[in-house]
C-alpha cells in the first residue's frame, strides 16, 4: 500500500510539473485519525488508538509541500484543526471567506508558511449525547459544577489544557510490535489501570502529550472552565438522528451495492430532539442474523482482550 501511495503521489507531482501547475500548488498529506494497534498501527508513546479521545486517537500528522512555502523544512507544532483547511486553500485561491457565516476553521497558511502564531485557540474534539459512562448518575461528580453533565463522552482543547468527560475510550499506551513473535504479555505493559467510577480528566498537553498527568484535582478552576466551554459549543448542537437499521439498506439485496432504499413517496420522519438507540422496538432477527451478531460481538471481545 505504501508503494503504491508513493507511486500515485510521483504521478500527481510529475502531472503538475508536467503541464506548469507546480509552481502555484500547494499539496497536503494528512491523516484522519490515530493509528489502529489490532492491525499493526501504533500511536506510541501517546495514549490510545483510533476511535478514542486520548492523543493517540485524535492527534494528527501530516506534512505541506509547495513552493509557495516561505520558510520550507521545518516542523510545526501549532494547532490547526481539518476545518481549517477550507478557509486556509480559499484564501491561497484568491478567494474571500469574509462574508461567509458559521465558519469554524482560520486562515492558517502564515502559520504554515512563515511559523506565525495559529488564530486557532481552542479545538471541540467531539460531543456525543448517545454515548454517555454507564454507572453515573447525570452530572456526577463535583467538577461538574452544574455546568455539564460529566457522564457524556466529550472532549475539548483550548490553549495548552485538553479536558476529557464520559467514556473517552481505551486508554492504554501500547507498545509498537516491532517483532512478529512478542509474547502477549508485551501488550499489557502499561494498561489503563483508573477506576471505573471516573469521568472527568484534564490534561496540560503542552507540557503532557502523553497524558500521563490528571491534573483535574489540582485545577478545579481550568475544570469549570472547560466544561463551561462544552455547555457554550453543545447550545448550537443539531439533534442527533439515530434512526434503527432498515433492512433494506443491506447490500446484499441489491447485488452487492449501496444505491438508495427510500422510495420516493415515502415521508421522511420528523425529529425533535435527541433520537436515542433502542427508543423502537426492534423487530424479531432470524437465527442466522442472531447467530451472525453473536460471532461478530465475540470477535470483538476476543480482539479487544488481546489489547
Amino acid at each position: 500500500m505504501v508503494s503504491i501511495v508513493d507511486e500515485a503521489v510521483r504521478n500527481v507531482t510529475y502531472a503538475l510539473r508536467k503541464y506548469g501547475y507546480y509552481r502555484n500548488s500547494v499539496l497536503i498529506f494528512s491523516t484522519d485519525n490515530g493509528a489502529q494497534p489490532f492491525t499493526g498501527g501504533s500511536n506510541w508513546p501517546l495514549r490510545g488508538r483510533k476511535g478514542t479521545y486520548w492523543e493517540g486517537g485524535i492527534r494528527g500528522v501530516g506534512f505541506v509541500h509547495s513552493p509557495l512555502l516561505r520558510h520550507k523544512r521545518r516542523v510545526s507544532k501549532a494547532l490547526l484543526h481539518i476545518t481549517d483547511w477550507y478557509p486556509t486553500l480559499v484564501g491561497l485561491a484568491g478567494g474571500n471567506v469574509s462574508q461567509t457565516e458559521g465558519l469554524d476553521g482560520y486562515n492558517v497558511w502564515p502559520t504554515i508558511s512563515e511559523g506565525r502564531e495559529s488564530p486557532r485557540l481552542e479545538i471541540l474534539h467531539n460531543i456525543d449525547p448517545l454515548h454517555r459512562r454507564s454507572g453515573l448518575a447525570s452530572g456526577s461528580g463535583q467538577q461538574a459544577q452544574h455546568v455539564w453533565d460529566t457522564s457524556v463522552q466529550a472532549a475539548i482543547r483550548v490553549g495548552d489544557w485538553k479536558l476529557l468527560t464520559g467514556d473517552p475510550g481505551h486508554g492504554d499506551w501500547v507498545p509498537p510490535q516491532v517483532l512478529a513473535n512478542f509474547p502477549g504479555s508485551w501488550w499489557n505493559l502499561e494498561r489503563n489501570t483508573e477506576g471505573t467510577g471516573k469521568s472527568v480528566w484534564l490534561f496540560n498537553i503542552t507540557g503532557d502529550p502523553y497524558e500521563r498527568s490528571d491534573m483535574a484535582v489540582q485545577r478545579p478552576d481550568v475544570v469549570k472552565k472547560l466544561l463551561e466551554r462544552l455547555a457554550y459549543y453543545n447550545c448550537t448542537a443539531v439533534p442527533v438522528r439515530f434512526p434503527t437499521d432498515d433492512p433494506r439498506a443491506n447490500p446484499d439485496r441489491n447485488g452487492g451495492a449501496w444505491v438508495p432504499w427510500v422510495g420516493g413517496d415515502e415521508d421522511e420522519p420528523k425529529w425533535n430532539g435527541v433520537y436515542k438507540k433502542g427508543r423502537n422496538k426492534k423487530k424479531k432477527k432470524c437465527k442466522l442474523c442472531k447467530l451472525r451478531s453473536f460471532f461478530k460481538k465475540l470477535n470483538t471481545r476476543i480482539m479487544s482482550n488481546r489489547i
